[in-house]
């Protein structure tokens, strides 16, 4: 017991260190969750931007005919179902949990929907919003965002088994590279061997991730 008189006391919440330190894991915890919400929004930002000011007939175009070929690449990219899809995923990874990554991802999609469209209207690519698109969109959000995030957070568990639902990323992006490759003629095959090339880096990093962790845990 005399020992213990010498211990430092603990941070407590009725301690100013203890205040602190609540406030600190408050303030990230904020933080960790608007990432998503954020991130959503930019993507959305970022896809619709990239088709305007990329495209070779849009109306920021210098020359007819004549696209900024970096970024008609990225807006092929942006633009495909497996990138929004894989935000979801990213999302769950980011937070592990599974109900708060399921709502962040849902919420993420939603916004970048409606960043989406907003950012078309005031570039000028629609004279007004497309609600009925929004809706659609939305709907396949509510659905495609959750179970993507759930598979993220599985996938980031320390567990062999967790490499299945880590390998529904990679092969999402190999299905639509093949069956739906986007942009037009000139970067279209480029386009879609980097997404190809890049399910594969990615596949082949998962596996070898699990492969470490279950032998870090078998030793």
């Amino acid at each position: 017991m005399a020992g213990s008189l010498f211990m430092e006391p603990r941070a407590t919440a009725s301690t100013p260190a203890g205040q602190t330190a609540l406030r600190d894991v408050a303030r990230a915890t904020n933080l960790r969750r608007l990432t998503p919400l954020a991130a959503g929004a930019a993507l959305g930002v970022a896809n619709s931007a990239t088709n305007a000011l990329g495209s070779a007939y849009g109306p920021f175009t210098a020359t007819p005919g004549q696209g900024v070929r970096w970024l008609e690449y990225v807006s092929s990219w942006l633009g495909t179902p497996w990138a929004w899809a894989l935000f979801a995923f990213g999302v769950g990874w980011f937070i592990r949990h599974l109900g708060a990554s399921a709502l962040l991802a849902t919420g993420g999609l939603v916004l970048a929907v409606l960043a989406y469209y907003v950012t078309d209207a005031a570039l000028g690519l629609n004279e007004a919003l497309s609600i009925p698109e929004i809706q659609l969109w939305s709907a396949i959000s509510v659905i495609i965002g959750p179970t993507m995030a759930v598979l993220g957070a599985l996938a980031r568990r320390p567990r062999l088994w967790a490499l299945l639902p880590a390998l529904a990323a990679p092969a999402l992006m190999v299905y639509f590279g093949l069956t739906r490759p986007s942009g037009n003629a000139q970067i279209m095959p480029w386009a879609q061997l980097a997404v190809l090339c890049g399910a594969g880096l990615l596949a082949l990093t998962f596996t070898v991730r699990a492969i470490r962790l279950h032998r870090a845990r078998t030793a």
